[in-house]
């Protein structure tokens, strides 16, 4: 049979009752639950047989009536599974003692005295496999295979500070449950190790607060409860929390005492700490203080301190810093390694170098001096980038200002002097490098004169250069550096061994040949082509990309088309085709001929070297000599005559040239020699000037013939002008008899129609106006007009003298007809006027 303290029997004089598993006096019954008294050596038989069913009032009598053998079994069986419970309540022993409180590993006793026994199955799938647990807090608080044992491993391990969020969620969790738990919960979360209260939420800092308040006056946690209040609170602690505080700020535990000076924030109480043997509490301090500006912290850091100092130091740092702070943070730099470059450019780059002040300008200065030579490059100019961005304000800086910043432009120049081919390009290709271009004085010049000719980073520099005044648009620099990107890039070009600039610059030129900013560049180029006639050619060369800007700045300053073409061909790397194509665009026929002549001079020259180019350019020529040939223009017509006969007298030469030269690379992508295209073009000139000289013989035939039919013509107008004439005196005669005659009757009418009386008495009804206004108004002229109608005078004199028409007299004859009848008298009258005789 196992021993009784095997089962967790006895405690001191007491035994634990198998009914509620209380400790009790031994040799009595049981004052909770009034169990009989149990010896201790059969314990486990008791618990089995409650477990059983076996009532707790019948439990003594029945266990003494066990066979021995049976209580030895039972005994076995129960001290077996007790020895498994027990081996967890030692590790929860050995995590109790990293714990503020204790009672967790009894708690966890009397809770497994309870569980047991137990079946056999369900410990195992409980517990095994069991083996010895590993003493990791990370373990046992993720794999322990009981969960009480699990939750004091994460207790433990947020009590350290470097538990994981599972074991936080855990303790915050516990936080919520009563008693002895919610308090651990509430210390572990509240350890200066951990940042974690910064998280917590509301509801958790609310029940911290009245976990704390409710422990104050606990012996040994009242001033760590305290601290839990002070660090989830924002408001000022109560009266009782602050005697706490400073109760545990006097007292003897170091942790304490620690705790309660940073709930107080007491700088000399917290600074003692910085000798202390733990590296994560010196750390802690350092970070702590730095975060509250203490002036303790900077005297030692410029005394003592290295580069894990700094870097500690700076995280927490408040900004801008406290006096000293600068002071101290560049004396470690100048004496460390590696100069902190990368921390101190964090800080600096937190507010622009104007607004450190002429006084912290100058440290950076002293420093810049002492230790940006030899920094790398890269890293150093990213400094001079930050001393040379403007700040925010528009006042110009002071003069003070600008020295210190020129210090840093210095020592970049020999950092980048000194760096290796890879630093310089990357520096080159910085977008900081901008300002120092903007601020590259004649120095600084020469330097960019020899680093352009270098044959790894040159490039990329030349790349830095025409990139210049876009970026210095995003950098917001003044205006006036336009015109001092166009000086650096002349300074640059300026000087010997200009060729070893031409292949790179050509190639910077076609990658970057569209973006703002390149027209003061290809002014300035331009400039340098017009000022430098030797210098053209490797000028065109370099600036192939600009090629097209700097041709129309040409056209601009030239209008003449032959000089321009006189002045480019040579040096263009295009080569002649294109510019004689510029040669011949609307060239009108006065001047083609002139123009050919040097687009065939140019040919023959260029042929020995790029034969297909030449005879491409001579293609292009025919085909505007043909056009010129076919022009109807008679001014023009002997001299382009005289031009096709000088070009078929220089073509079989030509065209032997171009068969027998080889092609170079440079015509890879002309396939062909177009000499067909040539000879197309020379037959249709010599077809053309054929059938101009049949049409003009056929013109001279046309024209004799022409002057025959026109002798004809003008013998017959001769003839027929003759007869006309004689026409027309015959008709004039007529004319003449013929206005005689109507003259005689025109007067022989008006003699009738004043004359002519009626030779009987004359009557007052004769000569009453009847119809006024009319030809006809009386009934003596009507009778007159009917007479002389009688007599047989000329009808149209008769109407012309009375002014009568056909129409008229018809209706005036219808009128004295309607009155005759409405007045017989009238009608009388009118019968005797007639058949009186007229004279």
């Amino acid at each position: 049979m196992s021993a009784p303290l095997d089962s967790g029997v006895r405690r001191g004089a007491e035994v634990r009752c198998p009914g509620c598993i209380r400790f009790i006096p031994s040799d009595v019954a049981c004052p909770h639950c009034f169990c009989g008294p149990v010896p201790p050596e059969r314990y486990g038989a008791a618990r089995e047989l409650l477990k059983s069913g076996v009532d707790r009032f019948a439990l003594a009598a029945r266990t003494a009536a066990l066979d021995p053998s049976q209580v030895e079994a039972l005994a076995a069986r129960y001290a077996r599974q007790w020895g498994v419970a027990l081996r967890l309540i030692e590790d929860a022993r050995r995590i109790e003692s990293r714990l503020v409180q204790r009672g967790f590993s009894l708690d966890m006793e009397d809770a497994w005295a309870a569980a047991l026994p137990m079946d056999e199955v369900l410990l195992t799938e409980r517990i095994a496999p069991f083996s010895p647990l590993p003493d990791s807090l990370a373990y046992l608080s993720n794999k322990a295979p009981d969960a009480d044992l699990r939750n004091l491993a994460a207790l433990a391990w947020v009590h350290e500070g470097t538990a994981s969020q599972d074991a936080r969620a855990t303790v915050r969790y516990l936080l919520h449950q009563d008693g002895r738990m919610a308090v651990e919960a509430m210390l572990a979360l509240t350890r200066w190790r951990n940042a974690f209260p910064v998280r917590l939420t509301p509801d958790e800092r609310e029940r911290i607060r009245l976990l704390a308040l409710g422990v104050l006056d606990v012996p040994g946690i009242g001033a760590r409860a305290a601290v839990a209040w002070t660090r989830v609170s924002r408001e000022a602690p109560p009266s009782v929390v602050s005697a706490a505080l400073h109760q545990g700020l006097y007292g003897t535990d170091l942790d304490v005492r620690f705790e309660c000076a940073l709930a107080l924030r007491d700088e000399v109480e917290v600074a003692q700490a910085l000798d202390s043997p733990d590296a994560d509490t010196v750390t802690f301090v350092r970070r702590t203080l730095s975060g509250w500006g203490s002036p303790l912290l900077f005297p030692r850091l410029k005394r003592e301190g290295n580069e894990r100092f700094v870097q500690e130091v700076l995280r927490d740092l408040p900004f801008p810093p406290p006096e000293g702070a600068l002071d101290a943070l560049l004396t470690v730099s100048v004496r460390t390694v590696g100069s902190l470059a990368d921390e101190l450019l964090r800080l600096a780059k937190r507010q622009s170098f104007h607004a450190w002040g002429l006084e912290n300008q100058q440290r950076w200065a002293r420093w810049a001096r002492s230790v940006l030579r030899d920094l790398p490059a890269e890293t150093a100019l990213h400094f001079f980038g930050w001393a040379a961005t403007p700040g925010d304000t528009a006042e110009p800086p002071e003069e003070e200002e600008t020295e210190a910043m020129w210090c840093f432009l210095e020592e970049t120049v020999h950092a980048i002097e000194r760096g290796a081919e890879k630093d310089r390009i990357a520096c080159f290709k910085d977008f900081l490098f901008v300002h120092f271009l903007h601020h590259a004085g004649v120095d600084e010049q020469r330097r960019l004169n020899d680093w352009a000719r270098d044959p790894y980073s040159g490039e990329a520099l030349l790349e830095a250069l025409v990139m210049f005044p876009s970026r210095r648009e995003q950098a917001r620099l003044p205006a006036s550096g336009v015109e001092h990107a166009a000086r650096l890039l002349m300074a640059v070009w300026e000087g010997p061994d200009q060729h070893l600039l031409v292949a790179p610059m050509s190639r910077v030129a076609r990658q970057w040949s569209a973006y703002s900013g390149r027209e003061v560049l290809v002014e300035a180029v331009w400039q340098r082509f017009q000022s430098h006639p030797f210098e053209r050619g490797p000028l065109l060369a370099a600036f192939a990309g600009w090629r097209d800007r700097l041709w129309e700045k040409q056209r601009e300053a030239e209008p003449d088309a032959l000089v321009r073409f006189q002045a480019w061909w040579r040096l263009d790397p295009v080569g002649l085709y294109p510019h004689a194509e510029q040669l011949l665009a609307e060239v009108t026929l006065d001047v083609l001929p002139r123009r050919l002549r040097a687009l065939w001079a140019a040919a023959e020259e260029t042929v020995g070297t790029r034969p297909r180019t030449a005879s491409l350019s001579v293609s292009k020529g025919a085909w505007a000599l043909l056009h010129g040939v076919e022009s109807e223009d008679p001014r023009h017509l002997q001299e382009m005559e005289a031009e096709l006969a000088y070009f078929e007298s220089r073509l079989p030469a030509f065209e032997q040239r171009v068969r027998t030269t080889p092609s170079p690379p440079e015509e890879s992508n002309i396939h062909r020699d177009f000499l067909d295209d040539t000879h197309d073009a020379l037959r249709m000139m010599r077809e053309r000037r054929d059938r101009r000289r049949a049409h003009e013989e056929r013109e001279r035939e046309r024209e004799i013939e022409r002057q025959v039919a026109e002798s004809r013509r003008r013998d017959q107008e001769r003839r027929a002008e003759e007869e006309r004439r004689a026409a027309e005196a015959r008709e004039a005669a007529r004319l003449v008899e013929h206005g005689k005659e109507q003259a005689r009757a025109l007067a022989n009418a008006r003699m009738l129609m004043t004359d002519l009386q009626p030779q009987v008495p004359a009557r007052p009804l004769d000569r009453e106006v009847l119809f006024p206004g009319t030809s006809l108004p009386t009934l003596l002229q009507y009778a007159r007009m009917l007479k002389a109608l009688q007599g047989g005078a000329d009808v149209l004199k008769l109407f012309e003298v009375v002014g009568l028409t056909p129409a008229t007299w018809a209706t005036q004859a219808n009128a004295w007809g309607q009155a005759m009848v409405g007045r017989p008298e009238l009608a009388i009258r009118f019968s005797e006027l007639l058949q009186a005789p007229w004279a």
